[in-house]
C-alpha cells in the first residue's frame, strides 16, 4: 500500500514537533526501503525532472550520476608521452616490470558494486634502437608491450597480461639497419600501420568491481630506449546494478 503517516493531523489538533518528526522519519524509511511494486503505477511516471543531474568533474573529465560514471581523456595534439626500457627492467625479457604510461589513468570513486567498460586506444612511434645494452634483445627484436591495469600498476603483468599488445621497433629485419629515411621525405622507409614503427592499437575491458576507489590505466614494458606514444585515448563507463 502507499505511504500512511503514523500521525494524522485534524483541525484543532495540536501540532507537536515530536509528531511531525515522527511522520518525516517514517517517510524516510518508506522511501529508502518500504516501496513495493504495487505502490508504483504500471505506466511510466518518472520523467527527467525527477532524476538528480550528474555531477561533472571537469579536471578529471568524469561525470557521476545516479546510474554510474562516464568520462575519459585523450592526447589531443599536444600531450605526447613515452614508454622507455629504463623504467621496465632494462628491457630484459626475464623482467616483469611494467611502468605506467603518464596521462592515461582514470580514477573512479564507485559508491556501489558496478559493471565497468574500460576502452583504450593508442598509437606508438617506436624508432630504431640498436644500441647495445645490458639485458636487451638483438637489433631486430626490440619490442614494446602495452597492457591495461586496474588498481596497482603491477596488475598489468599479474592479471591482465593476456591483454598485452606488442609494437616492434622500426628496424629492417633482414639487415638489422635503421628503417628510416635521412633525406626528404623523412620518416619511416616503409610507413607501417600495423606491423612496425607507427602502430595503432585498441582494446576493451569488461569488469565487475566492488564499491570503492580504483584506478584504470595503461602500462608498458619496453625493450626500446624511447618509444613515443604520439596519440592515445582512454574512456570509462560504469553502471550500478
Amino acid at each position: 500500500m502507499s505511504f500512511s503517516p503514523p500521525t494524522t493531523f485534524a483541525d484543532g489538533t495540536v501540532l507537536t514537533s515530536a509528531a511531525l518528526e515522527g511522520n518525516l522519519q517514517a517517510l524516510r524509511v518508506y522511501l529508502h526501503s518500504g516501496i513495493v511494486s504495487s505502490d508504483v503505477h504500471s505506466s511510466q511516471w518518472i520523467d527527467t525532472r525527477h532524476i538528480q543531474p550528474p555531477q561533472f568533474e571537469p579536471f578529471a573529465g568524469l561525470q557521476h550520476g545516479v546510474s554510474g560514471q562516464q568520462g575519459g581523456s585523450d592526447s589531443g595534439m599536444v600531450r605526447l608521452t613515452f614508454c622507455t626500457k629504463y623504467r621496465s627492467g632494462g628491457g630484459r625479457t626475464s623482467s616483469n616490470t611494467f611502468h605506467l604510461i603518464p596521462g592515461t589513468a582514470i580514477e573512479l570513486d564507485m559508491r556501489e558494486d558496478v559493471k565497468v567498460l574500460f576502452h583504450y586506444w593508442y598509437e606508438i612511434e617506436a624508432g630504431p634502437d640498436v644500441a647495445p645494452g645490458a639485458g636487451t634483445e638483438s637489433a631486430v627484436d626490440r619490442l614494446v608491450w602495452v597492457c591495461p591495469y586496474v588498481g596497482p600498476v603491477s596488475s598489468a603483468h599479474s592479471t591482465f597480461i593476456d591483454h598485452a599488445q606488442e609494437v616492434p621497433n622500426n628496424v629492417e629485419p633482414t639487415t638489422g639497419t635503421f628503417g628510416w629515411r635521412t633525406s626528404a621525405p623523412e620518416g619511416a622507409k616503409i610507413p607501417y600501420t600495423l606491423n612496425s614503427a607507427y602502430q595503432s592499437r585498441d582494446g576493451t575491458l569488461l569488469l565487475d568491481r566492488s564499491a570503492g576507489r580504483v584506478v584504470f590505466g595503461l602500462a608498458a614494458h619496453s625493450q626500446i630506449d624511447r618509444a613515443g606514444v604520439v596519440n592515445w585515448g582512454v574512456s570509462i563507463e560504469s553502471y550500478y546494478f
